[in-house]
């Protein structure tokens, strides 16, 4: 081989072995920034590799161990959302694989296991990532946001008390019966229809709202006293079906004075009366498939 012919090809050989070194194994973008409200948060490892599948991400990331739940989740969207448009990987442009993973300890990050508190993953681009949150669910916030724009005017010591167990996900609810002029008194008189209402919409508010939720124990307190205690969990309120039965018997019986109270045929009054007697009918009803035990009511109440 001419001596003109094997420096050409030695030549070539460098230009092509020189092209793949062009292809970084590891790329490098701006630092992650986390919402704001989240606490201390410390990206221990933030990697973003070229590979013949595709370009893959991982990054390790240390939090606070008692960070809000609610927080966590935004901060794994909002990590998710930062690294899934990074660009220039040589397969694909954007990244392929994606996996962000939250620890409590810069120990436990650092050695990388399955003793993460959070994490989100997605295998592939074609796939839709998933967000997994370990910490305990925020109960009493969960209940008090909920229950908030419902509840009357509470005004100096008669105010709702709530005890929430996120590991049991169970409520306790007690609930002075109070008026709703912003007086902050007990109401005079305490009605049969005033406390099964507020009963009912508290358990439904907090059963329809709060999918993990397994228990609520609802204790009504009028004068100081304990009127009413009722326990249900999940299966016996999706079981009594309360909505269902308050539509058909209550609001349903409800209509039928509508055009009798117009043509004055019968008075509000009236009307009132009786519909307080089919309310004690349908809700003596319902308690009466809960277990003895779980209701509890004062005998003004029964």
């Amino acid at each position: 081989m001419h001596r003109a012919t094997l420096i050409a090809l030695t030549s070539i050989l460098a230009l092509l072995t020189g092209c793949k070194k062009l292809e970084k194994e590891q790329l490098y973008f701006a630092d992650l920034t986390p919402p704001l409200g989240v606490g201390k948060v410390e990206v221990v490892k933030d990697i973003s590799l070229n590979k013949p599948t595709g370009g893959e991400i991982n990054v390790v990331t240390v939090v606070e161990p008692e960070v809000d739940r609610d927080e966590l989740d935004r901060l794994l969207q909002s990590f998710f959302r930062q690294v899934k448009v990074r660009r220039g990987f040589s397969h694909g442009e954007r990244p392929e694989r994606i996996d962000l993973r939250f620890y409590t300890t810069r120990q436990a990050a650092e050695a990388g296991g399955d003793d993460w508190l959070a994490r989100a993953e997605r295998p592939s681009s074609a796939a839709q990532p998933t967000y997994t949150n370990k910490q305990k669910a925020p109960l009493l916030k969960w209940t008090t946001n909920i229950l908030k724009p419902s509840m009357p005017s509470f005004t100096g010591e008669l105010k709702p008390q709530i005890l929430a167990d996120p590991i049991k996900m169970d409520v306790e609810i007690t609930w002075p019966f109070v008026t709703d002029d912003g007086s902050g008194k007990y109401v005079e008189k305490l009605s049969y229809g005033n406390a099964t209402q507020t009963f009912y919409a508290t358990v439904r508010e907090l059963f329809e709202k709060l999918e993990g939720l397994k228990k609520v124990t609802f204790i009504g307190k009028h004068d100081g006293n304990v009127v009413m205690k009722i326990w249900l969990n999940r299966d016996q309120y999706v079981g009594l079906n309360m909505t269902h039965v308050l539509e058909t018997q209550l609001h349903a019986y409800q209509g039928q004075f509508v055009e009798l109270l117009m043509s004055k045929k019968v008075s509000e009054k009236e009307v009132e009366r009786k519909t307080d007697k089919r309310r004690h009918k349908v809700f003596r009803e319902l308690f009466a498939r809960l277990p003895k035990e779980q209701v509890e009511l004062v005998k003004d109440l029964q």
